[in-house]
């Protein structure tokens, strides 16, 4: 960028006359975001030549781009006066008006543009973003997948390199249309296909982070993706809402359509400006929540501060949980090439008994548990060409526990009772940093990172009884650390135009107390369009779960579409297989077969606290699922889905009460509604059949449930892009049931709270943005 604007301005200095020269100059300082610059350009090149229409078209983005919505929309609409017949004028002028929130002018010039040169893709991508804002998400389906079937027909104009960007940017759009209409799973393949054609695609990791959203064992990926997509991003008002900036919140959302967040209000055009993002919830279990974002843009500047708190009592006694998050992010395009931002976050959390162990009955009176955690990141992104970047990144987390639990045991002369204190903090520390290149037919991801973590455990225990008082007090500390240097390697390779392979490989050296660890772990994956219906999609890989500061790396999360960052502990190695068929006999259905299975080495210590060993997990899921667009209003998703969890005998099965076996089935069935006229509601049904095997010495529940939970969902998109009010109910017909959550598989320290609970709930929830 930085040499096409010292060549235009050589041009202009050769030919002071020649308003072409100037306009070539105020497209290239508006390509380095200086708008005033810009717009003086476009301002000559007018005074030179007043009738061309493409120096308007330029006076009028540089306008808009410094914060004049309305005097750039006037010169777009002189550009259009100038030359009628433009498709592109035509669908910029569009574009205008849809900031200017005029859905109707809009889409007439939308339908304009189409008919003019139905070839060109632009009209057919903003036509489909304005439709799935304005509560229309199966018509933004067809209209966003018309424009990238269109994409390569601008190959005159552009690169091989450029199209795959561009059709990067038009799968996360489908895939965000996807998601608004209840089809998740082909909304995560899309933006997955679109990562594998393009790495360094902003939108496609940002999208990828907001679907991973309330989906089980997902919350590392989720966070990590949200990490990549703010390094790679380029300035812009979307702001970082707390509630996806940390993992493990367990906030309750009511999802699908009901769940529209800051991202809804994106605009289209850039432009200098402030804008304040806002959502509030209440409900039922005395359930209050607000959370709001700041975020401005101006030139080469952009920011964002936000905040959350969230209460609730929970659906039993001492589910309690409260959330506090603050967050403030700097971003600074220093030059075309140089790229710095800053990221402070701050959690204050405190709760009770969450994990929801099979039994509604099983869980601790007085447990609480409290956690304050820091983390600061400083993140550098360098162009060192277009098709090359070079991603730095620093995080420093501070982290602090306090867990106080007491029960009572086996009485010896009177109650006895069993209090446990403990606190836990720590320091840790991460580097890292990524080359990303891309070329005709292939590109690569090359990184390698260090994780430092300072830990210190302290405990105080006792048991007293009522009758002879104290019988013990016992209190020490511990301090350990972990040492984790890793490197790894992705090549995507595209052999044939629907054929696309992913190659790498990882070293991880994983070091905690005793236990040590050394692996280089193969990756591999393959997506093949075997023609306009069937596609299929594989992957074998091995990968080792690192410790991470705030949960979040800059390694790629999947491979072929296919997770391997899971929420497990540190040091886990796993190896994953997977195999899935897409197919889709009509535009309106997708249909898609999916085998998993995963072998787990999962660390932990002994019962005497003294030596490191290793127990053996494994997990197999397979899923079979349709999305069907019945209508350009009715939606229907429906799944059968088989969920096994094994574990060795062992030491956290006797002494934990780790399950030996976990099956589950489940079969949900969902149908939405959405009205052009803002209206939009969702009836779910889900079958679940789970059975759940501890071993003898265990004190969990062990045992087997069937039962069925209706959730319904509705709101209202307000006129002109102005909110969206949502009303959820979960478990409509309050069904009581037994059922065991993820907790016993993910964070010990920090469970996460499940899909189903035996108690209705209802959620209201307001978001907005101005």
């Amino acid at each position: 960028r930085a040499a096409a604007r010292a060549e235009a301005a050589e041009a202009v200095r050769l030919a002071p006359t020649l308003a072409r020269a100037y306009l070539v100059s105020g497209f290239a300082e508006l390509a380095e975001y200086r708008s005033g610059a810009a717009q003086q350009a476009f301002e000559q090149a007018i005074a030179l030549d007043s009738a061309d229409p493409l120096a308007r078209l330029g006076l009028g983005l540089a306008r808009i781009a410094a914060g004049d919505l309305e005097a750039g929309r006037g010169d777009l609409e002189t550009a259009v006066a100038l030359d009628p017949n433009r498709a592109l004028l035509r669908a910029y002028l569009g574009k205008a008006y849809f900031e200017e929130r005029r859905s109707e002018m809009d889409a007439q010039q939308f339908a304009i543009a189409k008919s003019l040169d139905p070839l060109d893709p632009t009209a057919f991508l903003y036509d489909g973003i304005a439709r799935q804002t304005g509560n229309r998400p199966i018509e933004a389906i067809a209209e966003l997948e018309a424009s990238a079937a269109l994409n390569d027909n601008r190959a005159v104009y552009r690169s091989r390199l450029l199209l795959d960007k561009d059709m990067a940017a038009r799968g996360t759009s489908i895939a965000r249309a996807y998601n608004d209409a209840g089809f998740t799973d082909p909304a995560v393949n899309d933006a997955v296909r679109s990562l594998t054609v393009d790495p360094a695609s902003a939108s496609a990791h940002r999208f990828l982070a907001d679907s991973y959203q309330g989906v089980r064992r997902r919350e590392i990926a989720r966070v990590s993706e949200l990490t990549q997509a703010l390094m790679l991003q380029d300035l812009n008002l979307n702001p970082v809402p707390p509630s996806t900036n940390e993992a493990n919140l367990n906030i309750v959302t009511a999802g699908g359509p009901a769940s529209a967040g800051f991202n809804e209000f994106t605009p289209i055009f850039q432009r200098n400006r402030t804008q304040l993002s806002a959502s509030a919830t209440a409900g039922s279990q005395d359930t209050l929540g607000a959370e709001a974002a700041v975020s401005g843009l101006y030139d080469r500047l952009a920011f964002s501060f936000a905040a959350l708190r969230h209460d609730s009592d929970g659906w039993r006694p001492n589910n309690a949980l409260r959330q506090e998050v603050y967050t403030a992010f700097l971003q600074a395009a220093v030059s075309d090439a140089l790229n710095l931002q800053v990221e402070f976050r701050h959690r204050d959390s405190g709760e009770g008994d969450l994990a929801f162990n099979f039994d509604p009955d099983d869980f601790q009176t007085r447990k609480r548990v409290e956690r304050q955690q820091d983390s600061a990141r400083l993140g550098v992104r360098l162009s060192l060409s277009p098709a090359t970047q070079l991603l730095l990144s620093y995080l420093h987390g501070d982290r602090d526990e306090a867990l106080r639990e007491q029960f009572e045991l086996a009485p010896v002369a009177g109650i006895t009772t069993f209090a446990n204190r403990q606190r836990v903090s720590e320091r840790s520390d991460q580097g890292e940093a990524q080359l990303l290149h891309a070329s005709d037919g292939y590109n690569t991801v090359l990184g390698t990172a260090w994780t430092q973590v300072r830990r210190t455990d302290r405990a105080d225990v006792s048991i007293d009884d009522s009758v002879l008082g104290n019988l013990l007090t016992d209190s020490g500390s511990e301090r350990s650390k972990i040492t984790h240097p890793r490197a790894y390697g992705y090549l995507n390779l595209r052999s044939s135009p629907g054929l696309l392979w992913t190659t790498g490989a990882s070293y991880d050296r994983y070091e905690q107390a005793d236990f040590r660890s050394s692996h280089v772990s193969p990756k591999f994956g393959v997506q093949w369009d075997i023609d306009g219906a069937w596609r299929l999609r594989a992957a074998a890989l091995q990968a080792i779960k690192p410790a991470l500061v705030a949960n979040r790396s800059l390694e790629p999360t999947q491979v072929a579409g296919f997770n391997q960052l899971f929420d497990d502990l540190n040091g886990t190695r796993s190896q994953r297989y997977g195999a899935a068929v897409d197919w889709r006999p009509a535009q309106a259905l997708r249909a898609t077969l999916e085998l998993n299975h995963r072998d787990i080495d999962e660390p932990l210590l002994d019962l005497a606290g003294s030596r490191w060993l290793t127990e053996d997990r494994s997990e197999q899921w397979y899923r079979l699922f349709a999305d069907w667009a019945v209508t350009s209003r009715i939606a229907l998703h429906t799944e059968l889905m088989y969920d096994r969890y094994r574990s060795q005998r062992g030491i956290a099965t006797e002494g934990g009460n780790l399950p030996e076996e976990v099956v589950t089935w489940s079969v949900p069935l969902r149908l939405g509604y959405f009205d052009p006229g803002g209206l939009f509601a969702t009836l779910g049904a889900t079958f679940v059949d789970q059975s759940v095997r501890r071993s003898p010495l265990a004190t969990q529940a062990s045992g087997s449930d069937r039962f069925t939970v209706v959730d319904l969902s509705g709101g209202y998109r307000l006129p002109e892009r102005r909110g969206v009010l949502s009303v959820a109910v979960r478990n409509l017909f309050d069904s009581d049931f037994r059922y065991q959550d993820d907790s016993y598989r993910e964070f010990r320290d920090e469970p996460s709270i499940g899909p189903y609970f035996p108690e209705r709930s209802v959620m209201a929830r307001f978001t907005t943005s101005f």
